[in-house]
């Protein structure tokens, strides 16, 4: 029974996360609608440090005749996806 409630907690756990970048994701997106070329908070906010790709542009293909796939992972970290992290985490841990 311990095994199962700390592989729940571990999956809540990343659930919790990726819901976190989201959040700060598209709080970036809405960051990133402020009006003017050169905005401090803007430049600020909306500024990827860190992206990460796999198969992008190109996607991995893989072709076994009738079935095609085709894979691709894009992500781009700001600084509102940590802020995302950090919060998603705190409430994580406060309502445990």
């Amino acid at each position: 029974m311990a095994k199962r409630a700390e592989k729940l907690s571990v999956s809540m756990l990343v659930l919790v996360t990726v819901i976190g970048i989201i959040i700060g994701s598209y709080l970036s997106l809405l960051i990133g609608f402020i009006p003017g070329d050169y905005v401090v908070v803007k430049e600020i906010f909306t500024f990827s440090f860190l992206p990460i790709s796999v198969g992008y542009p190109n996607p991995i293909s893989v072709d076994i005749g009738a079935i095609k796939f085709q894979f691709g992972l894009q992500t781009q970290f700001n600084l509102l996806s940590f802020v995302g992290i950090v919060v998603a985490l705190y409430v994580y841990r406060r309502y445990r």
